[in-house]
């Protein structure tokens, strides 16, 4: 009997498109399985390019969080009417639920279904939003360690959703009428013979969207060194932002016919067209995924708090721009008073490296205030970059790496064939000094667990000795968390416990103390593993090579 799968996704069009290895991860995983998915109304357009796909299931979860607020209807009404909508996905009975959406919404709806085996936020009616699957539960700490997360959301919804499998490039499958379309739609700013180069100006966040005027800078100096024609992409929101990109465009000398497609698509016409584009420069857009999906090249202007190995473009032969500035990519929850980054990408630069992807004429050489990468496929199989022109810090580059490897051996239960870095962090002693201190702490902190998870169990419950052993764990946690925090060798391991205590399940107060020594023993494991690894340094190397480490002042208990 064929496997059945239910996928939740019902917030951006972005990542839908993004689902795609997914999808094909499952039919390799399962062969021949019958997978359904279910999408706000708005975007059941783009689902329908998806391949794989049974059925896709629509709702207005928009309006429904509108009613919800406005309290339009009581929660009883709101109740009934998603029970009644969601009734033959509990009929379906599925294998497993994939839930990509991370709220308690999409959570109650996952639980409501129901299914042998949940992966991604569920939320039981009688407790709080739990995370299924190691993967999903990375994907809600990468924002604590984001410079150090080396996997593409590609890859952690594949490998959160199915598991590994070969490389698997994002695809869209465009009607053959509507291919037509876009050629006929192209036909009059141009002639069939145009080179076209789409261009998306605007973003859905200001604060992920480059200049307009340099975008329009950029267009012109492309235009002396190219036959290209240019197609504007967006939604009429964005029409300001477009209108200055192209009025700065005429006012450089750009003369190269101009194509206006801002709000003139469907979202499937929208794909149909970037396909018959030989590039698209863009910020990080759901567009953006559209033309990876097409198989058309993109240029990636990574500003603001996008950080392009989260969210940009998958698969060899995209090109990513990030501006070189201590802050970048900054925080999500931080207000930016100067838009700095913006500045430092150069529009002549810019060009230049269109030109390269264009023509194949050499690599730009004069690339200033920024780093450019290249995307391509890692010995494991996942997405990856390739640093091509600026300088990396050392520390992020080490660390990265590092964190990509153990993350990968840690879920994926493989070892990793990415390279491991031959050398020691530029930190080492001092990350050393870190974890010198903190391994006799966690067996402390193991082996008070383990006692309190024992108490438990007595008859009658040693009430006053387990309300004290309750706060002297709280007290040792805190402090080992303030102390994991002071080196990039052991936060990582210190945000994914934090985590794990919040996720720790169980019916009744044994099974939670069993939960909890089960996340502190993972987390023991873990540092136990860091380590090793970072000691195997210290045989290479010889402590003498960095100097003896420095007295480390012990964290406070909070």
């Amino acid at each position: 009997m064929k496997k059945r799968v239910l996928l939740i996704n019902i917030t951006r069009m972005g990542d839908l498109v993004q689902m795609g290895t997914l999808l094909q991860r499952l039919q390799h995983e399962w062969p021949g399985a019958e997978v359904d998915l279910v999408v706000d109304h708005r975007f059941a357009p783009v689902a329908k390019l998806l391949p794989h796909l049974r059925h896709i299931v629509a709702y207005d979860f928009h309006r429904l969080v509108d009613e919800s607020r406005a309290q339009t209807k009581d929660v009883v009404a709101l109740y009934q009417d998603m029970t009644r909508w969601a009734a033959p996905l509990v009929e379906a009975r599925y294998d497993r639920v994939v839930n990509l959406t991370f709220n308690r919404r999409s959570g109650l709806l996952t639980s409501y279904v129901g299914a042998k085996e949940i992966r991604g936020i569920a939320a039981p009616k009688d407790g709080d939003v739990s995370i299924h699957n190691p993967w999903m539960a990375y994907l809600t700490d990468v924002h604590h360690e984001r410079r150090f997360n080396h996997f593409n959301l590609v890859d952690i919804y594949a490998l959160g959703g199915s598991g590994t499998g070969p490389f698997a490039p994002l695809s869209l499958n465009i009607a053959p009428d509507t291919a037509e379309w876009a050629r006929h739609f192209l036909a009059p700013h141009g002639g069939h013979q145009t080179s076209w180069v789409a261009v998306q100006v605007g973003a859905s966040d200001p604060m992920k969207a480059w200049r307009a005027e340099l975008f329009g800078q950029t267009l012109a100096a492309l235009s002396r060194q190219a036959p290209v024609g240019y197609v504007f992409i967006g939604t009429e929101e964005e029409r300001k932002a477009i209108h200055l990109a192209q009025t700065t465009y005429r006012k450089a000398g750009g003369t190269a016919p101009l194509c206006d497609a801002v709000g003139k698509t469907t979202l499937p016409q929208l794909a149909a067209v970037l396909s018959q584009c030989r590039l698209l420069l863009t910020n990080d857009t759901g567009p953006m995924h559209l033309a990876v999906g097409v198989g058309t090249p993109v240029i990636d202007l990574s500003v603001g708090h996008v950080d392009f190995r989260e969210t940009g473009p998958y698969g060899p032969g995209h090109w990513m721009i990030q501006p070189d500035l201590g802050c970048a990519p900054c925080g999500f929850d931080q207000v930016c008073l100067h838009h700095a980054c913006k500045d430092r990408l150069v529009p002549d630069q810019i060009a230049a490296l269109c030109v390269h992807v264009l023509t194949g004429a050499a690599f730009p050489g004069f690339i200033t205030g920024a780093r450019v990468y290249r995307s391509r496929a890692d010995e494991d199989g996942l997405g990856s970059t390739e640093l091509h022109a600026g300088r990396e810090d050392p520390l992020v580059e080490w660390y990265g790496r590092f964190w990509r490897r153990f993350w990968f051996q840690e879920f994926s239960g493989r070892a990793s064939q990415v390279p491991a870095h031959p050398e020691p962090p530029p930190d080492w002693a001092d990350a050393l000094r870190v974890m010198e201190h903190l391994t006799p702490l966690a067996k402390k902190l193991v082996s008070n667990a383990e006692e309190l998870a024992r108490l438990t169990t007595r008859r009658p419950l040693p009430v006053s000795t387990l309300q004290q052993m309750q706060c002297h764990e709280t007290a040792e946690r805190q402090q080992i968390l303030a102390l994991s925090m002071q080196s990039p060798a052991t936060a990582s391991l210190a945000v994914a416990m934090v985590r794990d205590t919040h996720n720790d399940d169980g019916s009744e107060l044994t099974g939670l103390a069993q939960s909890r020594l089960a996340t502190y023993r993972r987390w023991h494991k873990r540092l136990h593993a860091v380590v090793t690894a970072f000691r195997a340094f210290h045989t290479a190397q010889g402590l003498g090579r960095r100097g003896q480490p420095r007295p480390l002042p012990m964290a406070r208990s909070a």
